[in-house]
């Protein structure tokens, strides 16, 4: 009982940051997935007892995690794992965080800077949660302020990918719609390739200005059966 008593104190004694954008109508959201919508289903206000909301959304919708059946179709059975089957620990452990907001819009993060990052900070070990701080959350907005978020964004290159798989790491995540840019989603995107490995993908994330280099990641998935992603309340704490 005395290292969960440490622990308590430990976490109350920390800062905590909420990473997550808030699920409201008319935020961003990838062309192809449906909208956020929260409806008012029942009111004390119209003589309910409660008030209740129904919520109708996309498993891709604000701050969530995709999981490997977003990309990879059961014809591969090993890594068509949905996020009702993901390991819990994938999304909580050591986070890193890389200062990108030099990048400029469609640039890609290079094998060479995570390695010059690495040589000034520290070594990215196996199970790291690496996020990519682009400044791009900054951009979000509120229909029809979403379009400067909703296009153009920077991301993370092919060589990037396969040195943070090679590692590895249990996830990346970015304050962007994707960790492709566009260009590369419709060339060649590092999405199956990432997901094909296990390696989770955490998208639109919030605040990552905030965060030191190193911190403790937490952010955990709805438990839907067959998921192909979740919305997640993502929290560093340092």
């Amino acid at each position: 009982m005395l290292h969960v008593s440490m622990m308590v104190s430990g976490l109350r004694g920390a800062r905590l940051v909420d990473l997550s954008q808030t699920l409201e109508e008319h935020m961003p959201h990838y062309p192809t997935h449906s909208k956020f919508f929260h409806n008012l289903w029942g009111s004390y206000w119209h003589g309910d007892r409660a008030l209740t909301y129904q919520l109708v959304m996309n498993e891709h919708n604000g701050t969530h995690v995709d999981a490997p059946a977003h990309f990879i179709s059961d014809a591969n059975p090993s890594a068509h794992v949905t996020i009702d089957r993901v390991p819990l620990e994938q999304l909580a452990g050591r986070g890193l965080r890389l200062d990108c907001r030099g990048f400029a819009e469609g640039d890609y993060v290079s094998r060479e800077f995570i390695q010059q990052w690495e040589a000034s900070h520290q070594a990215i070990l196996p199970n790291d949660i690496v996020l990519f701080d682009f400044g791009w959350s900054g951009r979000w907005g509120l229909r029809s302020q979403n379009l400067r978020y909703a296009s153009g964004w920077p991301g993370i290159g092919q060589q990037a990918a396969e040195y943070l798989v090679g590692k590895p790491v249990a996830a990346l995540g970015v304050d962007t719609l994707s960790p492709d840019p566009p260009a590369a989603l419709a060339a060649k995107p590092i999405h199956p390739f990432v997901l094909e490995h296990q390696v989770l993908i955490i998208e639109n994330l919030a605040r990552l200005e905030e965060l030191p280099d190193i911190f403790l990641f937490l952010a955990f998935p709805l438990k839907i059966r067959d998921g192909s992603g979740s919305p997640i309340r993502a929290v560093a704490f340092f």
